[in-house]
């Protein structure tokens, strides 16, 4: 006699959680000058040289960052925040995680530099424990950095800093994640890190 009850808040939820859904990005797409209005993933009839065909656009789940020669994917979900400092800084944070980009050609820090000025900003109160970051990439081998893991309050948060150069320029890249009670990453930290991994170049 349980199991009803159960199975009907089962169903109620399950129905609920589609109807909270969020509704797809609208798209406009021109082509030879006319205009069509779609949903993400929906198809589309287009008339093209006199004949019908069928056009499918993806809303897919990244978006590109180009900076002065950096480009690499991130989550759609992140929001976007560009401080013109000095130095110019970008922010694309997440959930759990956060990607920092910071214009390093002037100052021409290390990544040690970076890792400690953050951990003394941060943990000011606990050591933090470091260790080496790499993080290796399809396109321009593996980066080497500095990892950092700190307690602020009650919250673990890992820090991984990467200097990269290429002729003139300079970047910082900061990879950020709240981590766990058993001191795991998060499942968002993962994702962007396997993505990052795969399309990262400069």
């Amino acid at each position: 006699m349980r199991m009803m009850p159960m199975l009907f808040f089962a169903l109620l939820a399950a129905n609920c959680h589609a109807a909270g859904d969020e509704p797809p990005t609208q798209l406009r797409i021109e082509i030879d000058g006319k205009a069509y209005v779609t949903t993400a993933g929906s198809s589309l009839d287009v008339a093209i040289g006199g004949r019908s065909v069928k056009l499918r656009v993806e809303d897919l789940p990244w978006r590109h960052f180009a900076q002065g020669g950096l480009q690499f994917d991130y989550p759609q979900h992140f929001p976007w925040e560009f401080d013109r400092g000095p130095p110019h800084s970008w922010t694309l944070d997440g959930n759990d995680s956060v990607i920092m980009v910071f214009d390093n050609t002037a100052s021409k820090q290390t990544a040690e530099e970076f890792a400690g000025d953050i951990e003394k900003t941060v943990s000011q109160d606990t050591r933090a424990e470091r260790s080496k970051a790499r993080l290796h990439t399809d396109k321009v081998g593996t980066l080497t950095g500095v990892a950092s893991k700190m307690k602020l309050s009650n919250t673990r948060f890992s820090n991984e800093v990467f200097a990269i150069d290429k002729g003139d320029a300079s970047w910082l890249l900061v990879l950020q994640d709240t981590l766990d009670e058993a001191g795991e990453h998060s499942s968002e930290y993962l994702e962007m890190r396997k993505r990052l991994s795969a399309t990262l170049e400069f």
